[in-house]
């Protein structure tokens, strides 16, 4: 991951707009949110389940991890936001969500075995 592309992530993100970097779209819903999206890698979502979903949700934390601890500008800018972590499902024309984590409470957007 090339910190320059981080940092340009951080400009777009300061004007109100998202941006893809590596696997992850960041984005910000106000001055406070920061949105976190990442997408399974199941090609089927037949074969998501909930453990399945939470073990890629947490792969999206750990990346975002990685990119604030090699980007002092990002760690600025989000110090003090709330940050909202989605996983979603690409369908080939667009994505659903299938779980959000704001503040470690799980919300499921779709619905998927256990």
């Amino acid at each position: 991951m090339e910190k320059s592309r981080v940092d340009i992530a951080v400009d777009f993100l300061q004007e109100g707009k998202s941006f893809k970097v590596g696997d992850l779209r960041l984005g910000i819903t106000d001055n406070q949110h920061i949105y976190v999206t990442g997408w399974s890698h199941y090609s089927n979502i037949s074969n998501l389940n909930k453990s399945i979903a939470l073990r890629e949700l947490c792969e999206i934390k750990e990346l975002f991890g990685v990119m604030v601890a090699s980007s002092e500008s990002l760690m600025s800018f989000i110090k003090n936001k709330n940050i909202e972590y989605t996983l979603a499902f690409d369908y080939g024309m667009g994505a659903i969500g299938i779980c959000t984590d704001r503040e470690s409470v799980i919300e499921w957007h779709e619905q998927i075995d256990g």
